[in-house]
């Protein structure tokens, strides 16, 4: 299948249709090499159960791309039946210097029995577009509070619990990851049976020519990532921050052998014989997001996605499967991108693991 993201023509998959259960698997154990773990088929027998609100869900997203706004839609049956008698709304607000940001939802968790207690202040679920480019319609709904990319979220169990609680009244279908005994046997198996709970929630919608480009989703307190797919298709690559060094290393000392790719013009490429000087810089740049040359190049060069593909550095979900990304350590946490495959959008859970105190 084509590998097509934000205008960029990436290349092809390889072929999907010999993949199977046993073949598509990973071991487990590959969580503590900070490889990712795709679990086939592991949520599949939940999509039946919640089909109904995965449908819901599909036409909140479709009224989104319509220009309707969310604080209308969920002060209307069947959203505010289900926020309330915990959730208060409390309006919303648009942060005009973020061109992705559509509109963030406010709310209080209140007692039910007594609505003047407080239990969570601030708590909101903010929707965004994915990326700048236009005809990507990729969105995501992210659940957290207080002041965004400020506050220590790790620091406050309480309102991460109520922000989770959010999530589950908007997007009730949460519950495939969250009521998973295989999910839960899974992550027994690896934490080797320490407790943990998820939180930081996103709702994605993947649509065709969008997706997410190469990152990690460290942050304090979580162990990673779980991934669940409950419709469409997504094409991933993913690998260890010390192997996307050790391919970029590669490719850029094999160009200088067999010269370089059409799309990489001389600036790009004295910028990226520069990084390539030594692994801490290139480590320092990647941790950037800024540096336009590596951008380019691991996102938007056809001959490096294909080298990632090569190298068997990619995994393929449908619906029903799940990926899970560790995110623990600097140097072994999984770097991933995600393309949408196929003419359908397709949504997504994206939770992180936090291990309980």
């Amino acid at each position: 299948m084509d590998l097509q993201r934000r205008g960029f023509n990436l290349g092809q998959t390889p072929d999907l249709s010999q993949l199977n259960e046993s073949t598509a698997n990973s071991s487990l154990d590959d969580w503590h090499a900070g490889k990712p773990v795709l679990i086939n088929g592991l949520c599949h027998s939940s999509l039946d159960s919640f089909a109904k609100q995965i449908s819901t869900s599909e036409q909140l997203y479709l009224a989104v791309l319509d220009g309707q706004e969310c604080d209308d839609i969920f002060n209307q049956p069947p959203y505010s039946d289900k926020l309330s008698p915990l959730f208060e709304p409390l309006g919303c607000i648009v942060n005009e210097g973020d061109n992705q940001e559509i509109e963030t939802l406010i709310f209080d968790a209140v007692n039910p029995d007594n609505p003047d207690e407080v239990l969570a202040d601030d708590l909101w679920v903010k929707a965004s577009w994915l990326s700048f480019y236009e005809e990507d319609a990729s969105l995501r709904f992210r659940f957290s509070f207080g002041v965004d990319f400020v506050e220590d979220v790790a620091a406050d169990s309480n309102r991460q619990h109520y922000a989770a609680k959010l999530t589950e009244a908007i997007f009730p279908e949460s519950e495939i990851i969250t009521n998973n005994q295989g999910l839960k046997e899974s992550l027994n198996h690896i934490f080797s049976g320490s407790e943990f709970k998820f939180v930081e929630r996103i709702v994605y919608f993947n649509s065709p020519d969008g997706g997410a480009y190469l990152h990690h989703d460290r942050e304090r307190g979580h162990a990673g990532v779980v991934y669940a797919q409950l419709t469409g298709q997504t094409f991933w690559l993913a690998l260890t921050k010390q192997s996307l060094i050790g391919e970029i290393s590669y490719f850029i000392n094999a160009c200088g052998k067999n010269g370089w790719p059409k799309t990489i013009n001389e600036d790009t490429k004295a910028e990226l014989i520069k990084c390539s000087k030594s692994a801490e810089t290139l480590s320092d740049q990647l941790d950037s997001f800024a540096n336009t040359a590596l951008i380019h190049l691991i996102n938007e060069t056809s001959e490096f996605v294909q080298q990632l593909i090569n190298h068997d550095h990619w995994r393929y979900l449908k619906p029903g499967d799940v990926l899970l990304l560790p995110q623990e350590s600097e140097q072994d946490c999984c770097w991933h991108s995600v393309f949408c495959l196929g003419e359908e959008s397709g949504e997504a859970l994206s939770f992180a693991i936090r291990r309980s105190e």
